[in-house]
């Protein structure tokens, strides 16, 4: 997949309990080239990273701004709404998780089975290796990697 010139940008959603992991991915990503357009909401100190007025318009803005979607297991409810809306973009969708488990039928989505979502598991390293065949340089070096 070929997104054109200039940088990849991605909206992240996750689960509070999975922040420290979240921040950390970011970080990797951020140094590879991509922007996380809703990541100043998750890297910020919790104390300061508070609900505040607007923010169901600045997180739908970002799912509307991203190239694709990462959703980062396990996440919460509302990972189910941005996703849907994410869908309705016509977004390309990553699932991730660093364990096998959380793919369990009992677990997943039906959503999770559609040709736009693509599943990974394992280290932060397959999942930057799978989403580098994303970028502009990675696509022109890689078509060989299919996001499903």
């Amino acid at each position: 997949m070929y997104f054109g010139g200039g940088c990849v940008k991605y909206y992240i959603a996750s689960d509070e309990k999975n922040l420290k992991q979240v921040r950390s991915l970011i970080k990797k990503l951020t140094s590879k080239g991509f922007t996380c357009v809703n990541g100043g909401n998750l890297i910020a100190d919790d104390e300061t990273n508070q609900i505040a007025d607007g923010i169901g318009e600045y997180e739908k803005k970002g799912i509307e701004e991203a190239d694709f979607m990462l959703i980062f297991l396990t996440a919460g409810k509302g990972n189910l709404y941005e996703l849907g809306y994410a869908l309705s973009l016509n977004k390309k969708i990553i699932v991730y998780s660093p364990e096998k488990d959380n793919y369990h039928i009992n677990k997943k989505s039906i959503f999770h089975n559609l040709p736009e979502v693509t599943i990974c598991s394992g280290t932060f390293y397959k999942l930057v290796k799978l989403i580098h065949t994303l970028s502009p340089e990675g696509s022109e070096k890689n078509d060989s990697l299919p996001l499903k």
